[in-house]
């Protein structure tokens, strides 16, 4: 019983994290047609990059949350490696997008605060719903 469980919040959560993504990706979409039209081609390639790198930090995060251990001490040391992870593959994306693809900031900006407050809106929606 206990195991079917927990087969099924894994699959809650991946459809989740599917939802999220989606809208995500569609959101950049939408952002990046926007920004192209209005202030060029650069600019809307930084928001994509900024949303799939973004996307890429939540799956990483997520396939570590799906696969966390029974042991709390170990858990929190495998919690923190992925938030390490995040913190390293996000650095060196930015790093490579501003300095050899030369994307402007503003670009890279609008794109995490576009994925930041999708997640935002998902986790608050979620966390509603529990709640409830």
């Amino acid at each position: 019983m206990k195991e079917q469980e927990k087969q099924t919040g894994m699959v809650n959560f991946s459809s989740y994290v599917g939802r999220v993504t989606a809208t995500v990706l569609t959101l950049a979409l939408l952002l990046a047609a926007i920004v192209a039209w209005r202030w060029g081609r650069e600019e809307a390639y930084a928001v994509l990059f900024a949303a799939f790198l973004s996307v890429i930090n939540m799956l990483i995060l997520g396939g570590r949350l799906i696969a966390l251990p029974v042991s709390t001490q170990r858990a929190a040391r495998r919690l923190g490696g992925a938030v390490l992870q995040r913190w390293i593959i996000t650095i060196l994306g930015l790093i490579f997008a501003i300095f050899w693809l030369r994307l402007p900031v503003i670009g890279l900006v609008t794109g995490f605060l576009l994925t930041h407050f999708v997640f935002l809106a998902f986790l608050v929606r979620e966390r509603s719903r529990q709640r409830s």
